[in-house]
């Protein structure tokens, strides 16, 4: 749930008194005044957000022009919509290198409000594309803290790839106590063949306090 509800009170009660359908909302993206286009992506967006992915490139221009006015609703709209539209939203984050900077904390925002849905696909996006912006997505899992640890246990478990599992034991010695579910997968890490990832596993499991990886060796 978005922090401050006040906008989406006020607005929602707009939307009642215009009584408003989708397709209305829908029209207007294509309006050539970026005002009324911005608005109709956050009416959409606050009043069918599974439906709205139309609105997605519309929010994130909004964001984009301080002109407009509507920046900030945007970016509170675009994390409403987020965890219905997790996959979309890493696939604008991973293929657009030149997106503003305004634009790219919105949806790291985004995708930190989508709690554990986003998790899984993050992980899936590491292991793929996402190597590129690693450090970003790892940053928006330990903002999601103890619901992506599942996600990271299985980033852990990446075959063959040291260098995710390596990140993984990184991410989850990070999160401290938050992180204990993982304690199996990590002890088992220990065994690794590779160097680094032991090291890693060995400091998450100290990070969480007591357990086998204290004592044990590289």
């Amino acid at each position: 749930m978005l922090r401050n509800t006040a906008w989406r009170v006020v607005f929602c009660l707009v939307c009642a008194a215009c009584a408003r359908s989708d397709d209305e909302w829908r029209g207007d993206l294509k309006n050539p005044d970026p005002h009324v286009r911005g608005l109709a992506a956050i009416g959409l967006s606050l009043q069918a957000p599974r439906a709205a992915e139309a609105a997605l490139p519309v929010l994130l221009k909004t964001i984009d022009r301080s002109d407009v006015g509507l920046e900030r609703e945007a970016a509170r709209a675009l994390s409403l919509l987020a965890p219905e539209h997790v996959e979309w939203l890493l696939e604008e984050l991973v293929g657009n290198s030149l997106i503003s900077s305004d634009r790219r904390g919105a949806m790291l925002n985004a995708l930190v409000a989508s709690g554990a849905k986003a998790a899984g696909p993050i992980v899936v996006c590491l292991q793929g594309p996402g190597r590129d912006v690693a450090d970003q997505l790892g940053e928006v899992l330990l903002q999601i803290g103890a619901p992506a640890v599942p996600s990271l246990v299985q980033l852990l478990a990446s075959p063959d790839d040291f260098s995710l599992q390596n990140y993984a034991a990184f991410l989850l010695g990070k999160l401290g106590p938050r992180a204990r579910g993982a304690r199996p997968a990590l002890e088992e890490a220990l065994n690794s063949p590779d160097k680094g990832v032991r090291r890693a596993a060995r400091g998450a499991l100290q990070s969480m306090g007591r357990g086998r990886g204290a004592s044990k060796g590289p």
